[in-house]
């Protein structure tokens, strides 16, 4: 089967995915395209642009470090297949009883309440009105729209104003699961999993491992890729399921 008999499939049975970034199981870094169902490489074409460059002197630095660093989490993930990598994993559209008609994002209990405890610290801090409590708490689900949950992980910053998350497709196909040893026990039934971006490995340069310290070395890239999303359309909180109904 050719690569874009298998996008196409992906993504009509997880209905959301395109636009957002994913990593191809030949270790390619890109999207989904919306318009035509097709994967696209990214190529950063902000290398290109000398006005860009001039006001980000250091991107194509941080362009090296960041090219180095995917390569370090994809050795890491194919290679030992540890969790520590994954934020959570994704059900196909229409697989349970939502009100929003694309796939539904289900979050690792550590990454649940790591943003739980970065709300609470934003409310002592007087950041968070505690008035907006419930509007808040439904970003703060386990369960919720892929629109929703990765805008929310791509945008999630802590208390000190940092990102820790940038939310990267992974799909295990059946061929290349097969006889692989150390998968977590649900990717049998959940084979789309949502990588960590922003992951990095204890180590020299890094800190603790899952620990998004290296990730202050490739700030402008990742303001890239976050605007990207929104180019890309993957991002439009017109979509969000909260936005489309007004209760009265």
């Amino acid at each position: 089967m050719d690569q874009s008999t298998v996008i196409s499939e992906l993504a009509a049975e997880y209905t959301g995915i395109e636009g957002f970034y994913f990593l191809s199981t030949r270790g390619e870094f890109g999207y989904i395209a919306a318009d035509r169902r097709c994967y696209i490489k990214e190529t950063f074409a902000q290398i290109d642009d000398p006005d860009f460059l001039a006001q980000h002197p250091r991107f194509v630095e941080e362009l090296h470090h960041f090219t180095h660093d995917l390569n370090v989490l994809k050795v890491h993930y194919l290679g030992s297949h540890e969790p520590d990598v994954e934020l959570g994993y994704l059900r196909p559209t229409n697989e349970g009883e939502f009100p929003w008609r694309s796939a539904t994002l289900v979050l690792q209990k550590d990454v649940l309440d790591t943003l739980h405890a970065d709300y609470d610290a934003l409310l002592t801090k007087g950041v968070k009105d505690p008035s907006q409590a419930s509007a808040d708490n439904e970003s703060l689900e386990d369960v919720r729209s892929i629109h929703h949950g990765l805008d929310d992980l791509a945008n999630h910053q802590d208390n000190f104003g940092v990102y820790h998350y940038f939310p990267l497709l992974f799909y295990w196909p059946p061929s290349m699961r097969a006889g692989v040893r150390g998968l977590a026990p649900d990717v049998a039934t959940a084979p789309m999993r949502i990588l960590n971006l922003m992951w990095r490995p204890a180590g020299s340069g890094y800190g603790d491992a899952g620990v998004a310290h290296g990730h202050r070395r490739c700030t402008t890239v990742f303001t890239v890729l976050r605007n990207n999303l929104e180019d890309h359309g993957a991002i439009d909180r017109k979509r969000r399921v909260e936005n489309r109904f007004e209760i009265e």
